[in-house]
């Protein structure tokens, strides 16, 4: 079963299914300055894990995190929150 509960954060709506924090493509590509089609092409590719709600992509914003910090598949100027 899925448990989904929504929470207001200052800078992004975050979702948690499953006990995953997931956040929106649109907020995803403003925290971490790249365009919403490369967070849903990382999604697409296994990259990160993602939900979809309707045709909204919700991404695991850990993941995401991992990502920069490795350096691989972000751009540099992806900052992790």
């Amino acid at each position: 079963s899925v448990t989904l509960s929504v929470q207001s954060r200052t800078m992004a709506t975050t979702f948690t299914i499953d006990g995953r924090t997931l956040i929106t493509c649109q907020d995803a590509a403003k925290l971490y300055g790249c365009s919403m089609g490369y967070i849903r092409r990382l999604a697409r590719d296994g990259k990160i894990f993602a939900a979809t709600i309707g045709r909204t992509y919700l991404v695991d914003r850990s993941e995401l995190k991992r990502l920069a910090s490795q350096g691989g598949y972000m751009s540099k100027g992806f900052v992790a929150n």
